[in-house]
Parts: structure tokens; C-alpha cells; sequence
């Protein structure tokens, strides 16, 4: 569990709060808002990069992070080297192993083990960020954006993997612009000013018009990738969850 109270962040051309919010294990909460409302904000204050000017975090889980531009978790010659540094307790045959589990997890083949991670696509690149993200066992894993330049495979690697971790007791904040994956939020979070405007479930949130507010937002940034589904679309797989 982890758990905002009144936390704040003051700078001086953005005030993050003050919030309060719970996140539960077991729970996929999505967050959405415009671009500078403080999603990543939050993202960073649940890993602790961030320490709040004002109020506490109350944390007794392991989190880890992929964050949004994910050049920025690689800093090794090849994929192995990556997960080597990252699992560096472990001898050289279970890194091995374990990077292959994890790539096989998020839809990659062992080939990429030799790759520069540097070579990689885009949306290869925050699959890889995804994995490493996984290879300590966090109990909670935040994702920012990590739906964003995914081919079909990936993406349906990313929803499969999502149902997993829920299955395992695990907590998943996952920021994202795109409606295809809302159907598997327990919880949506919606953020505009640096405040939560709105925390509920998906049908709610629907019926009190954030989600259409946030699709024809999306719709005119002319997203590319996975197409946004319609909004009956996307009522129709929450109700059948």
C-alpha cells in the first residue's frame, strides 16, 4: 500500500496539491490529464524522486519505475549488461535466465539479449524499460506512457502482462493518453493544476463525462499508434470485466 497525505510540491511556475490518495496492492489505477497537469509529478513522488515540500508518503512496498523517455533507464553496452547490472546479485546463468523470462514477459525474444539497448525501436525500448523495471520483483510498478509506440504485439503483451501482475497481488499506477487500455483500470485518477479532479472507476468516471472530456482532448492531439476506441467500446469491455 502506499498512501499521499496532504502532500505538496511548490515551484515557482507549478504547484503540485495538496493531495491525499491511497493506492491499493491488487489494483491498476490509470492516471490521465493534459499534458503539464502533474501526472508525472505524482509518478515521482510515488518512487520517491521527488520529496514533497509538504505532507508525508506513507510506503511498505518496493516500487520500481519505467519512466516516460526510456533512453533514460539504459546506460550499458547490450541488453544482458543491463539486466546483469540489475540483478548483479545473481550468478551469471540465473541472470540469463531471468532476462529471458522477463523478455519473453513483455513480448521480446531472447535475440534481444545481445542488442544494444540503444539500437532498439521506440516501442521496443519501453518494453525493455518495462522489464527492467521487473527484474527486482517490485510489489508496485508506476509506467509512464508505456503504452505509447507499441505495435499490436506489444501492446497486447503490455495488456496481458497487466492482468498478470493483478492476478499476483501486485499494484500498477499507470500514466497513459490512450482509452484502448482503460478497460482494465480498477481505478481511474483524473489530474488537472497539479490537483485530482477526479478518483473513481472507469463506468463512473463515464457517467460523469472525465473520460469524454479527456477522449476529445486526445482525439485532437491526432495520437498515432493503437487506435482509440470509441467510448461505447470501451463501456462495453468495462462492464464485461
Amino acid at each position: 500500500m502506499i498512501e499521499l497525505k496532504d502532500v505538496t510540491i511548490k515551484r515557482p511556475s507549478f504547484t503540485f496539491g495538496p493531495v491525499s490518495q491511497r493506492f491499493d496492492d491488487g489494483r491498476i489505477y490509470m492516471v490521465m490529464g493534459e499534458n503539464g497537469a502533474g501526472k508525472t509529478t505524482l509518478l515521482d513522488i510515488l518512487s520517491g524522486m521527488i520529496i514533497p515540500d509538504e505532507g508525508v508518503v506513507y510506503k511498505d512496498v518496493r516500487i520500481s519505475y519505467a519512466p516516460q523517455e526510456s533512453d533514460n533507464a539504459f546506460f550499458l553496452p547490450t541488453v544482458l549488461d543491463e539486466f546483469s547490472y540489475t540483478l548483479r546479485e545473481k550468478r551469471k546463468d540465473e541472470v540469463e535466465k531471468r532476462s529471458e523470462q522477463l523478455l519473453s514477459l513483455i513480448g521480446l525474444s531472447s535475440a534481444y539479449i545481445q542488442r544494444s539497448p540503444f539500437s532498439l525501436s521506440g516501442g521496443e525500448k519501453r518494453l525493455l524499460s518495462i522489464a527492467l523495471a521487473l527484474a527486482v520483483n517490485p510489489d508496485f510498478l508506476l509506467l509512464d506512457e508505456s503504452i505509447s509506440g507499441l505495435d499490436y504485439k506489444g501492446y497486447k503483451a503490455l495488456r496481458a502482462l497487466l492482468r498478470a501482475l493483478k492476478a499476483e497481488g501486485r499494484g500498477v499506477v499507470f500514466i497513459t493518453h490512450e482509452l484502448d487500455i482503460l478497460d482494465l483500470a480498477d481505478i481511474l485518477i483524473v489530474i488537472k493544476g497539479g490537483k485530482i479532479i477526479f478518483c473513481g472507476t472507469p463506468l463512473d468516471a463515464m457517467e460523469k463525462g472525465y473520460v469524454e472530456k479527456s477522449f476529445s482532448y486526445m482525439k485532437s492531439m491526432e495520437l498515432i499508434g493503437t487506435p482509440i476506441l470509441s467510448l461505447k467500446e470501451i463501456a462495453r469491455r468495462v462492464s464485461n470485466e
